[in-house]
């Protein structure tokens, strides 16, 4: 609250301000109030304003809102001013400038006169009724030579009263002042009861004199519990939430059911054992059919793709660091072998061997130098896009229903939070708490979910993958329960449990309803089934692939890497022999499993080395924090007052 900050302030600024002066102040504060029985209080405040120098009028902070007190939010009705005026909300109070950009005070006084009714709602204290308000607010930037104030209570009939006398005594020995800054328990001024003139009302008649800048006048009295009858009430749509929040869920789950049905059951991709991958698919292109990703593995596989192609040369050295030369460029290549050769691919291999000549060779330290991971990255980013339009892997109607089923996953977060924060003094906190949970829960739902089907052909059985899956909305459902259990009066396991279900359905559905495209499916199923060959051919099938091809284990060997099968493809090599192929050069006796170890060294190495070396320095840094506090009887500590300032 401002008021709080305001606080703050003046223990930072409070030894200047005793020597500060301001070009204008308060003469005279005449404050009357006209205590509602039903809680809404009538407010004329006349304001005589002296301005020195030159202003335009005052701005005058009325607060509104006490959610850090008791929950209530004050409404201001009837306002009236008799100089123009301009109304605005901020942080918690009604702002009012008063005054006109085309009039200037100076060198003289202005009167202002404001009246508003004050409408605090229903008491919220238990056993007792409470008029607790500050005559003069403790945030005025001025000081107030003069203040007088008149205080109205009427009589109403109450056991603890008897008769009018009852009451007149009641109010004498129940009503307490004070003044000064805020957090005073002494009152300065003069206090007196009278009588109202038909018997029908009390009077508090008081007057303060020199209060400095940030210096109130706050006025206590507690009254019978009942006293205020037909105050405003709290809205309260929480109950109608309860009952909205599940059926809103079940209907937005049927419907994205209903669209799934319609617009994104994939067919069952049919696998047939195949000896060659997708024509024209390098590894690269491979690899993202497979489980629609390009990691670092795919990039470099592409380097024992090159080399089986007969593009470049690689010397393994000390210390996981490897030389590559280069044979060929792959402009002449793609030219005398006919073949049409992805430009993503061109300028991954060019990048590679930048600025190198035919016969030249390439370091870790070039690839440093010459930033290579900016390529690795770019590829990537170069390879979602390959396939789009017409090589587009998934169906476009399906992937914009998708995005539309994502959105309604968001619906039950905000209805469950909307289930237990709907109502008139909503604790922001808990709510924007709440609120950021569920909107981690939908994001993180939506990548586990990615993370299982993108892989799902791959595994060999998804068990586990599936319980990983639903590890967000475990701890989701978890952390709701917990903040509604720490912050709410009301707990309901059952609703946060409907909140976590529908968004984590419809998070599934959002995914598995962007459905594959008929090229897509082809693809699939030709990869698919190249899969299946490299993880189940015979040994005796493989032996014939080597009497027709020498080096078929090493063409296949770069498919491998990207499907995750280089081990077992080395397995079924182990009673082959073969022979190193003619662009390799190691330091240790050649075995099958030489290449696939060293595939998996260069996945990490390479990217590692093509990074540029940069250091990071900062220094430390603070945290500043600050406590909030309560309490009741002093000055400032009561609705209503506010302040203001000249402008």
């Amino acid at each position: 609250m401002k008021r709080f900050l305001t606080i703050a302030l003046l223990l930072v600024t409070g030894l200047f301000s005793l020597f500060a002066s301001t070009d204008y102040y308060i003469k005279n504060y005449d404050v009357k109030v006209t205590v509602g029985n039903n809680a809404v209080h009538h407010i004329v405040e006349t304001i005589d304003v002296y301005f020195d120098g030159p202003h335009h009028g005052i701005v005058r902070e009325i607060p509104i809102d006490y959610s850090d007190y008791d929950g209530r939010v004050a409404r201001v009705t009837n306002l009236e001013c008799s100089l123009p005026y301009s109304s605005d909300k901020d942080n918690g109070y009604l702002v009012l400038q008063i005054g006109s950009s085309d009039v200037t005070y100076r060198k003289q006084s202005v009167s202002i006169v404001l009246s508003y009714d004050y409408d605090l709602g229903a008491d919220t204290n238990e056993g007792y009724d409470e008029f607790y308000m500050n005559i003069i607010g403790t945030e005025w930037e001025c000081p107030v030579n003069s203040v007088h104030f008149l205080v109205s209570i009427p009589y109403v009939q109450n056991p603890a009263f008897g008769d009018y006398n009852g009451f007149y005594n009641y109010i004498l020995e129940n009503t307490y002042m004070t003044s000064g800054r805020h957090g005073s328990r002494s009152f300065s001024g003069e206090a007196y009861l009278d009588a109202g003139s038909d018997n029908g009302s009390v009077i508090v008649d008081g007057s303060v004199t020199g209060l400095n800048a940030y210096e109130g006048v706050t006025m206590r009295m507690d009254l019978p519990d009942g006293w205020y009858q037909g105050a405003r009430e709290k809205w309260d749509y929480r109950p109608v939430m309860r009952i909205v929040h599940p059926i809103v869920t079940a209907i937005l789950a049927v419907l994205a059911i209903l669209i799934w049905i319609r617009f994104g059951r994939d067919r069952t991709p049919i696998i047939v054992a195949r000896f060659y991958p997708p024509k024209g698919f390098s590894p690269l292109l491979v690899g993202y059919v497979a489980d629609n990703t390009v990691d670092d593995k795919d990039v470099i596989s592409m380097l024992f793709y090159w080399a089986d192609e007969g593009l470049l040369t690689i010397e393994e050295k000390k210390g996981d660091k490897y030389e590559f030369t280069k044979l060929r460029d792959i402009e002449d290549y793609a030219v005398e072998s006919g073949k049409d050769i992805p430009a993503l691919e061109v300028r991954l291999f060019n990048g590679f061997f930048k600025n190198c000549s035919v016969g030249e060779k390439v370091t870790f330290k070039d690839l440093e130098k010459n930033n290579f991971y900016e390529t690795i990255m770019k590829t990537k980013l170069d390879t979602k896009k390959y396939f789009t339009k017409g090589r587009s892997l998934t169906d476009g109607k399906s992937s914009g229903m998708s995005l539309l089923v994502g959105f309604l996953a968001l619906l039950p977060v905000v209805t469950g939070m909307l289930r237990s924060s709907l109502y008139e003094t909503t604790d922001r906190f808990p709510t924007i708490i709440s609120l950021i949970i569920g909107a981690a829960m939908f994001f993180c739902n939506l990548a586990a979910f990615d993370w299982l089907f993108r892989r799902w052909h791959l595994r060999k059985s998804n068990a586990f993958a599936i319980a990983v899956s639903f590890f967000p909305a475990v701890i989701g459902a978890a952390m709701l329960i917990g903040t509604e259990y720490m912050f709410q009066d009301k707990l309901s396991i059952l609703q946060n449990l409907v909140t976590v279900a529908g968004c984590t359905a419809m998070s599934l559905l959002s995914i598995i309803t962007q459905r594959r495209s008929e090229y897509g499916n082809q693809v699939l199923e030709e990869t698919l089934g190249f899969r299946e060959f490299i993880e189940k051919a015979e040994i005796d099938q493989l032996k014939m692939m080597i009497e027709s091809d020498p080096d078929f284990y090493y063409k296949t060997l770069s498919f491998a890497i990207v499907l995750g099968l280089e081990n077992k493809w080395a397995d079924k090599f182990k009673g082959i022999m073969v022979n190193p192929p003619d662009w390799f050069t190691g330091l240790s006796p050649f075995d099958v499993y030489y290449l696939s170890r060293m595939s998996m060294r260069m996945t990490r190495s390479i990217p590692a080395a093509s990074l540029p070396k940069s250091s990071i320095s900062g220094s430390a840094g603070s945290h500043a924090g600050g406590g909030g506090f309560g309490s009741s009887g002093f000055s400032g500590g009561g609705f209503g007052g506010g302040g203001g300032h000249a402008w």
